[in-house]
């Protein structure tokens, strides 16, 4: 009896061995660094989205948010952990990480064998081509979007425009029309990551350049033009531009002394916030979507300015039940009827192909119009130069507006800062 006993003790020693820790009792820790928080406006249905998924995994799963609401700040901190090898089991990245060479790296999951079970039907057609790595996925693009002008038309009317302009020309007149009123025809920013500035520079360079201008690198003489065109645009923006971030020019655009605001689609809900609203009149009330103005003897009639704002990336893991744990959540994520509601919610535009929802708000619905009909894309210029000109591009429009290079300077001092990357 007492033989039967011991070998009976024996085994289940050996079988609690041969058990993951967590099997018996502990949940298996999801970490999720996410911008996705704060006022980002997919943050609630994303808060929603994850609780869900903690209740119906209850015991066996579970995702802890890092809630990182510093875009920069989380962007530097995430490069930092993934360079020393602590990358998170899940990761929100855009175009200026070195997605390639992480994956190249070996620090992301590969996740090709899940899509080629069926989930990558759910995406569009093409989504992985310009990302994968000797014919592997590592990171999914998730969510996109495109960037066109808005215009305030009440502001418009006011000014005495019935329309925005359709040339570059044009705009400058329209500008000068708006400074006689007291407007501020549009934002910019150099301080921060200069992002409302950059966005501008990659819609001129686009409308002179078209959907070559990054075949050369900044070798193109679009971007020396685009240059004293973006410096030419700041005698017409708000007072201290040279030093504003991003709450600067969200600010002057809600206060309705500016009249045209340039950012992305996930800003669109902003526009329909009561919160936002003046006399009980929606900012959206008042709004239009416009096209990129044309450029005299430019090539970029018909093109639209682009990026992947955000791939998901997943830390390579050691233990398969973490993986298939993670992969779970990452379906999850990306269930067309998930995406729909969080397109709905945010107004942000996704490649996973989704029924969009009949609720959705007027000016989504034209800024997915402006996306279909487009002739041709490119990227807009941080996500199509290395991290290098992303991180460089603020001091170098400080430079160029305050008159310390010209615009050739500029685009030296951009490629400068690719140089000394490699």
């Amino acid at each position: 009896m007492k033989k039967l006993l011991s070998l009976l003790l024996v085994m289940i020693m050996i079988v609690a061995l041969a058990v993951p820790a967590y099997a018996a009792n502990d949940e298996i820790i999801i970490n999720f660094p996410s911008v996705w928080v704060g006022t980002d406006s997919k943050a609630p249905y994303m808060a929603q989205l994850i609780e869900n998924f903690n209740a119906e995994n209850a015991g066996s799963i579970k995702v802890v948010v890092e809630e990182q609401s510093d875009y920069q700040a989380a962007r530097d901190k995430l490069r930092t952990t993934i360079t020393t090898g602590a990358t998170p089991d899940l990761c929100i990245m855009d175009t200026t990480y070195d997605i390639k060479g992480y994956s190249e790296a070996g620090k992301f999951m590969d996740l090709t064998p899940y899509l080629e079970e069926g989930w990558g039907k759910d995406f569009a057609d093409g989504a992985f081509d310009a990302w994968s790595v000797d014919g592997k996925v590592y990171a999914l693009p998730f969510e996109s979007a495109i960037f066109t002008p808005i215009y305030n038309t009440k502001i418009f009317a006011d000014i005495g425009w019935d329309h925005f302009p359709a040339t570059y020309d044009e705009f400058f007149q329209f500008c000068e029309d708006a400074k006689a009123k007291g407007y501020n025809a549009m934002g910019q920013m150099a301080g921060e990551n200069a992002w409302s500035s950059m966005l501008w520079y990659s819609l001129i360079v686009e409308a002179i350049g078209g959907k070559d201008v990054y075949a050369n690198g900044l070798q193109d003489p679009a971007f020396v033009q685009a240059a004293e065109v973006l410096k030419a645009m700041y005698d017409y923006t708000f007072e201290g531009a040279i030093s504003a971030g991003a709450g600067d020019v969200n600010g002057h655009w809600l206060a309705r002394d500016t009249a045209i605001y340039l950012n992305g689609p996930w800003w669109v809900a902003n526009l329909y916030k009561e919160d936002n609203a003046v006399d009980g009149v929606l900012l959206a009330d008042d709004c239009e979507v416009a096209l990129n103005p044309t450029y005299e003897g430019g090539k970029g009639e018909g093109g639209l300015v682009t990026t992947v704002q955000a791939f998901l990336a997943a830390a390579k893991q050691d233990d398969p039940a973490k993986e298939a744990a993670v992969v779970k959540f990452l379906k999850y994520l990306t269930d067309p009827q998930h995406v729909s509601e969080l397109a709905l919610s945010s107004g942000a535009m996704f490649f996973v192909k989704y029924e969009p929802s009949p609720d959705t708000n007027l000016i989504s619905q034209k800024l997915t119009e402006v996306a279909n009909n487009a002739e041709f894309t490119i990227l807009h210029v941080n996500g199509a130069f290395p991290t290098a000109v992303s991180t460089e591009f603020p001091a170098a429009v400080s430079a160029l507006v305050l008159g310390e290079v010209d615009a050739q300077g500029f685009v030296d001092q951009l490629q400068l800062a690719i140089d000394m990357a490699e």
